[in-house]
């Protein structure tokens, strides 16, 4: 959150949350210090976009005992980060786990009613809620949208700032200092998956949205207020790697292909050796926007020398497996949901998640029941030796 503007400056508050798991368990410190969230009206605000501008929560699951998702894993992890923050100071004690688990977002969501959802979309990377008061507090004078979503999109339409509890414009300068130190916050050690949190303050009214055209929801996000940018540590299993260099091995490629930020993508590719570390990644990594603009075979030539794509649709994922299939690629495709149906169908081998929908499972030719990439190269392995003793005994 920002802590006050210096000049053309802004000079920042950064807080650490302590926990790994979607147990609601952990502290807020800054400067290691532990603090009190509702001291500061910046993230009292931050914790109500949380958990209203959500559709998941958190579950205690009594027979195997630990708390699980119910919904989308990004949104899950928000929740816990309402429940860490406690921001109304609500009394934890005495409550079961069962109540623990969505105690926090449940005093936020009794203060404000959400009218309306604007669904998440790929093109303007966000999703918002339209929410009234159900009885005016200090943060909550009038009817509000809370926005969630990438950092460079909703950035982009911010045309204020908070500071504290007062409402100053964000220039263009303070804009390009924000995405600065959120590309650090991607691409740096840790390879954060970041969020930017903002309200428009005076919203159109629920009767003024056309909600069924998606195209419009963009417009309603406008003259938006920045919040604060919350970043998620979604490290890679520590098998992936040794996977992934017995698939160079085995004269499998590996492409990783995802939503997140590009500068994340290849700082992740990075790690689990599909990038050196101090390799050039200029012709092998690629946005979807930027593959959108190359000609037809520009797009082939990057097909085939291209380990990365981010911030992808699911009409490239179908794109990437039709130019490898022409170049007589037998190609494998993982996805989790219902957008990736078409590319698991149309891939050789559709591999869905064991945690994704029923219609990627229906699509796939397998399921990872472990979510794991290890798996799938444990599966190729297995299925080898049994083939070649199969050629043997023939």
């Amino acid at each position: 959150i920002v802590e006050k503007l210096e000049g053309d400056r802004t000079k920042l508050n950064e807080f650490t949350v302590t926990g790994s798991t979607y147990a609601p368990e952990g502290e807020v410190l800054k400067n290691g210090r532990l603090v009190r969230c509702g001291q500061y009206d910046a993230l009292v605000e931050l914790a109500t976009i949380c958990a209203m501008c959500n559709d998941s929560s958190l579950d205690y699951n009594e027979v195997k005992g630990v708390f699980e998702k119910v919904g989308e894993a990004t949104e899950t992890a928000l929740c816990c980060l309402v429940e860490k923050m406690n921001v109304f100071d609500t009394n934890l004690k005495g409550l079961t786990k069962v109540e623990r688990a969505n105690a926090c977002c449940s005093v936020i969501k009794q203060l404000m009613k959400k009218e309306v959802t604007l669904e998440f979309s790929r093109d303007r990377k966000s999703m918002s809620v339209l929410c009234s008061p159900n009885k005016p507090t200090r943060t909550s004078a009038g009817a509000k949208m809370f926005v969630k979503g990438a950092p460079e999109g909703v950035i982009e339409r911010c045309r204020f700032l908070r500071v504290g509890s007062d409402k100053l414009p964000l220039t263009a300068v303070l804009k390009e200092q924000l995405l600065g130190v959120i590309r650090e916050w991607g691409t740096g050690r840790d390879t954060l998956r970041c969020l930017a949190m903002a309200t428009r303050d005076h919203p159109l009214k629920k009767e003024q949205l056309k909600l069924e055209d998606p195209s419009l929801f963009a417009q309603y996000e406008m003259d938006l207020t920045f919040v604060g940018c919350v970043g998620m540590l979604d490290p890679p299993r520590k098998e992936v790697a040794d996977s992934i260099r017995l698939c160079r091995q085995a004269g499998i490629n590996v492409i990783m292909i995802t939503g997140d930020n590009k500068g994340t993508a290849v700082a992740i590719c990075r790690l689990i050796g599909i990038f050196g570390p101090d390799e050039e990644v200029g012709l092998k990594a690629f946005t979807g926007r930027e593959f959108d603009e190359l000609t037809l075979s520009a797009q082939r030539e990057a097909v085939q020398n291209a380990r990365c794509f981010a911030r992808v649709e699911p009409s490239h994922k179908s794109k990437i497996i039709e130019f490898l299939q022409s170049m007589d690629e037998i190609t494998a495709m993982t996805g989790d949901g219902v957008n990736d149906a078409p590319a698991l169908k149309k891939a050789e081998i559709g591999i869905a998640m064991g945690s994704g929908t029923a219609v990627a499972k229906s699509a796939s030719e397998m399921v990872l029941a472990d979510d794991n990439f290890a798996t799938i190269v444990a599966a190729v392995e297995e299925g080898r030796a049994i083939y070649n003793n199969m050629k043997q005994f023939i």
